[in-house]
């Protein structure tokens, strides 16, 4: 099956739950709300799950915690504001993350995002960039105003994140509940997302938005290509569109917007759509519901009280979950989809375990879900990857010139796990660590002594209080010649009566030089562009598209090229660009592939 379809809904189970209305008093979410204050703990990490220490958790009333070197936070908070809390930290797209009280406590999971580097524009001109992903604004000159409400003249920036839905890894980052009020004013008990986008305007580090009365033009990638019913996304097709309510993270319809085609989407549609002011944008459905009895069998007395996890494919992380309660709970799910529901629960004797796939197919269901155990220690998830770094020496065949030098490669491990009293990460060349949380992140050099070698096993070792043990291994090879690294690659066109323009930015590691040329797509060689041999880590440059093409070449699509490298090799991204006349008004466009830093450039 491809990826694409296997996370197809991936994101739609982040369940808004009702109570059963015959469950115990002692666990009700009412008695939670009569309480004075609910104590909160929580965890933020990185969509690559590394912790996030410096996250300020907020709300109306300020700031309530920020987060320590181990992405954790403890706060309180008064019951009748314990729905929802906001997350900020610089350089991060904004975060809201719902909260489920349970006996006056509440914990949480939340990941931010880096918002994309910005742009710097001109708010007396009319602006239309592409970014990452083809996420897409326009908007006319001077539409923009201040938090006051005055409008805003001279350079602004803009950043445009998008959130790349069927990518697990991504999906955390994606803000607020999966619920919200539909364009008739309807509660919407889930809403199922293709795709979603932040843009953000601002100025001297305030945030703007559109003034009354103006309007901008989004587009938004189409990441999620089936419909919930499996017929495929085509071009032509509605899609509602959606904004966040930060303060609440409850998502409200604004309008329909249409599927275009979209050359730098990575499924070759986004959703095109006007709105009246900017935030997180997200394109929905909300589909028919059914409403799905759930109660436990099988647990002792003495068990906490379990978690329930649902996702649609067993083969990723869980999606969404809530408190199980002992008398059971009703959950609003999607009709006519399976959903794999598993839930963990604590007992003294240890670890209970459910897991079952069911298909709600109807207006309402019942499913028993049957608890087996106590089991041995388990190992959720262990991940790992290869982080070259580099450092900058003088060349031994030019003294006068400096260049990238790989120094190391550092192993970056993240792993989850149940019911384990000692967790230990070894490797067959001799690491040996112990790691003192179920949940984490950790970071090392790979070669001991000096001496890497090519190839490396960790092993993740999982040991109960009872010396039962359950293992994983991870195997990662030595990057001893790593070409530049991009972590970022921005581009827009502009144009105006006599000139089109392009602007590239980036942010790259390792590179000693960039070029920039152009080609058709169909061949003929390549003419370049630009080119420099003092790159910076972040950098940008605009090429004139009339000057070094249109007056040179002609009208067409061209294949732009950015080259980033170094003594080890080349990292290469690749444009789309169509080139045309200025003043006669013709057609512009922007495309994304690979690519890497080039700090200034000289045309």
């Amino acid at each position: 099956m491809d990826i694409r379809n296997k996370l197809t809904w991936l994101l739609s189970l982040l369940f808004l739950v009702s109570m059963i209305a015959g469950c115990s008093s002692s666990n009700s979410d009412s008695d939670n709300t009569a309480a004075s204050n609910v104590s909160v703990t929580g965890m933020v990490r990185t969509p690559d799950q590394l912790v996030l220490e410096g996250v300020e958790i907020y709300n109306d009333d300020g700031v309530l915690a920020t987060s320590n070197s181990a992405g954790i936070v403890s706060f309180s908070i008064a019951a009748n504001k314990a729905d929802s809390v906001r997350l900020r930290k610089p350089g991060y797209a904004a975060q809201t993350v719902m909260l489920e009280t349970n006996n006056d406590q509440a914990d949480f999971i939340a990941t931010l995002g880096k918002r994309s580097a910005a742009i710097t524009l001109s708010a007396d001109a009319a602006i239309d960039i592409t970014g990452i992903s083809g996420a897409r604004v326009s908007l006319p000159a001077g539409a923009l105003v201040d938090a006051n409400g005055n409008p805003v003249t001279g350079t602004v920036q803009l950043s445009i994140t998008p959130v790349d839905v069927s990518d697990d890894n991504e999906l955390g980052v994606f803000p607020g509940a999966f619920s919200g009020t539909d364009i008739n004013g309807d509660a919407a008990p889930i809403i199922m997302s293709y795709g979603t986008v932040e843009y953000y305007f601002s100025q001297n580090g305030n945030e703007l938005n559109l003034a009354g009365g103006q309007s901008a033009t989004i587009e938004i990638p189409v990441f999620i290509t089936n419909h919930p019913d499996g017929i495929p996304v085509q071009i032509g097709d509605d899609g509602a569109l959606w904004y966040l309510d930060e303060a609440t993270g409850e998502w409200l319809q604004e309008n329909v917007g249409t599927i275009i085609a979209s050359v730098d989407s990575p499924t070759g549609m986004a959703l095109q759509a006007t709105v009246t002011h900017f935030s997180w944008w997200n394109h929905d459905i909300a589909p028919q519901i059914c409403f799905l009895s759930v109660t436990p069998s099988g647990l002792p007395s003495d068990a906490d009280t379990p978690r329930l996890h649902g996702s649609t494919t067993s083969s990723f992380p869980r999606t969404a979950s809530t408190n199980l309660l002992n008398s059971g709970r009703t959950l609003a799910m999607p009709r006519g989809v399976d959903i794999e529901l598993k839930s963990t629960a604590f007992a003294p004797d240890g670890l209970y375990r459910a897991n079952t796939t069911h298909n709600c197919d109807g207006v309402a269901g019942a499913l028993t879900l049957a608890f087996t155990g106590p089991e041995t220690p388990i190992i959720h998830s262990f991940n790992g990857r290869v982080k070259p770094f580099f450092i900058l020496e003088l060349d031994p065949q030019n003294p006068s010139n400096t260049r990238w030098v790989f120094d190391r490669n550092d192993a970056i491990f993240t792993w989850s796990t149940v019911s384990a009293e000692l967790l230990a990460l070894t490797s067959d060349q001799g690491h040996n660590t112990t790691l003192g949380n179920a949940t984490g992140s950790t970071q090392f050099p790979m070669g001991l002594n000096g001496v890497p070698a090519d190839q490396y096993t960790f092993t993740l070792t999982a040991t109960d209080s009872d010396n039962n043990s359950v293992t994983k291994t991870v195997n990662l090879p030595y990057d001893a010649e790593p070409t530049p690294i991009l972590h970022e690659f921005n581009y827009s066109v502009a144009m105006d009566s006599t000139t089109q323009s392009a602007t590239i930015s980036w942010d790259v590691e390792g590179a000693d030089s960039v070029t920039i040329s152009y080609s058709l797509p169909m061949g003929g060689g390549e003419t370049q562009l630009a080119a420099s041999s003092d790159i910076a880590g972040t950098g940008a440059t605009t090429l004139n598209l009339t000057q070094e093409i249109f007056n040179i070449v002609g009208e067409d699509y061209y294949l732009i090229t950015v080259r980033f490298t170094n003594q080890y090799g080349t990292t290469t991204k690749y444009l789309s660009a169509w080139v045309s006349n200025p003043s006669s008004g013709g057609d512009n466009g922007g495309g994304g592939g690979d690519s890497t830093d080039c700090g200034e450039l000289c045309a």
